[in-house]
């Protein structure tokens, strides 16, 4: 005798309920608390509660379940006495694991002292046609997963604890802005000239047009043409899209947060970044003190500020200043035995890549990076006394996660469009990576924008760390993925 499938049974419960003129799918559901909220009432309190069934155990003519709700999980308890023969037959052959029921009842605290509802009707009111993952006791192929949030959400507590942290933090910036007169804007995704941030874009073609668009890597451009315009404090939380590789700390679609702010610099900035990131870390019920990968990590203000030079000369054992062009630089970075670069990559970008390979595995607790060399910030104003480097500042913590990139603005468009110019020579040199030249930019700044700081955070990379998620897959609820063949694989 063949065993149907377990997809095959319930499919045969289903049609056991329409053909017993049940539907089960109704439109309507009553539901009168939480889950969670049942749980506080008295004993003998009358509840109308509803979720997903994802625990049974049959005692005779009893059943114990657990439903489950946003809230919580409560248990619930049906008696043949309690519902009749026919309807508590009818729950424990017809029903199954993951089905959604709303359930009539009334509070009581069993023998062995649970908290749990008294069943005196139910109503099916979702039928589930595939079992819950693992009988409920979690996903262990990852793959699975990212692929099927779904299923990881139901099954694992902490995946949701994620999900919902990171929607609190998202909301604790827009307060922290709303309130300090910042104005929350949209700024377009699709660009017919991509710039704001050094990285290779994802092209695209628009038929009516018979045009390539460029999706944003960043809104930094438009958000500044905002301040020429006459705003002074401006926000966008930006969907960003890079076309890179995929690792433990990248995504080709992110989320970040960029703010500009006239009349300040890079100074305030940091100021800045010392009061909202404690504010929104307890926003979220968190410590600012944690342990991440075996190390003890505060976020108490205030943070170190440390030149890259003095970064790098510490941890390289080289002075940034005894190489003052591209080929000096590159002959003392392959020296290091520097990776991945070759003769054309810029003097900015091997400073970089200097500083990513000896320095950054060595920083633990939040310290901000500051004075960075021009090559590397074509954005950035130049320092008064030193225009070799740009008044510019990432925050950075455990194992040199970058956790925001700062600038006081660049407004001298003679001074833009000389460092646009480098750019499309690096562009011509070979660096996918480089910013293209914009004109309608240089435009706008020749109209006069004022003193203005800028800074841009990774909202994903943020919630990665303070949950301590080992992967940013974790943190983004429909990562970016190989596609699947055809066969599922």
């Amino acid at each position: 005798m063949t065993i149907p499938k377990e997809d095959e049974v319930r499919l045969q419960h289903l049609n056991k309920f329409e053909a017993d003129g049940i539907s089960a799918f109704p439109s309507l559901c009553e539901r009168k608390q939480l889950l969670s909220q049942a749980r506080e009432l008295a004993v003998d309190s009358e509840v109308v509660v509803a979720g997903r069934i994802i625990s049974r155990r049959e005692m005779g003519k009893i059943s114990f379940s657990h439903l489950k709700d946003a809230s919580g999980k409560l248990q619930v308890v049906f008696s043949e006495k309690e519902l009749g023969r026919e309807k508590y037959q009818q729950y424990t052959k017809d029903l199954d694991l993951g089905d959604f029921l709303s359930i009539k009842g009334v509070m009581f605290v069993t023998k062995a002292g649970e908290t749990s509802v008294l069943v005196k009707d139910w109503t099916l009111i979702a039928k589930a046609l595939l079992p819950l993952p693992e009988k409920f006791h979690g996903l262990t192929d990852t793959e699975i997963r990212y692929r099927q949030r779904y299923l990881d959400l139901i099954a694992s507590e902490d995946s949701m604890r994620i999900a919902q942290i990171r929607s609190q933090l998202v909301k604790a910036i827009r307060n922290y802005f709303d309130e300090r007169g910042f104005f929350e804007v949209e700024t377009p995704i699709l660009q017919s000239l991509y710039g704001g941030a050094n990285a290779r874009p994802f092209v695209t073609h628009h038929h009516a047009l018979d045009t390539d668009l460029f999706l944003r890597v960043a809104p930094e451009l438009y958000l500044k043409r905002l301040i020429v315009g006459g705003f002074e404090k401006v926000y966008e939380i930006a969907k960003c899209f890079r076309n890179e590789g995929i690792d433990q700390n990248h995504n080709p679609e992110f989320t970040q947060i960029e703010f500009y702010w006239a009349y300040a610099d890079y100074t305030k900035l940091m100021d800045l970044m010392e009061d909202l990131l404690p504010k929104l870390i307890s926003a979220v019920g968190l410590s600012l003190k944690f342990e991440l990968d075996g190390k003890s990590v505060d976020f108490t203000p205030p943070y170190p500020r440390v030149t890259m030079r003095a970064i790098i000369s510490q941890y390289a054992k080289i002075d940034i200043e005894d190489y003052p062009d591209q080929p000096s630089m590159f002959a003392v970075a392959k020296k290091l035995k520097i990776d991945g670069i070759d003769k054309n990559t810029g003097r900015g970008k091997l400073i970089d890549e200097i500083y990513k390979f000896y320095a950054r595995p060595h920083i633990v607790n939040p310290m901000f990076m500051i004075d960075h060399p021009v090559e590397l910030s074509p954005l950035a104003k130049k320092k008064a006394d030193n225009p070799n480097y740009v008044e510019r500042m990432q925050l950075l913590c455990i194992g040199g996660n970058e956790l925001c990139n700062a600038f006081s603005e660049l407004n001298d468009p003679i001074d833009q469009e000389a460092r646009f110019q480098e750019q499309e020579l690096l562009g011509r040199g070979g660096d996918d990576e480089s910013m293209p030249y914009d004109h309608d930019f240089i435009t706008a700044l020749k109209h006069g924008m004022p003193p203005t700081a800028g800074l841009g955070m990774g909202i994903d990379r943020l919630v990665k760390l303070l949950t301590g998620a080992p992967n940013l897959k974790e943190v983004i609820l429909f990562p970016t993925l190989k596609p699947e063949s055809a066969d599922g694989k």
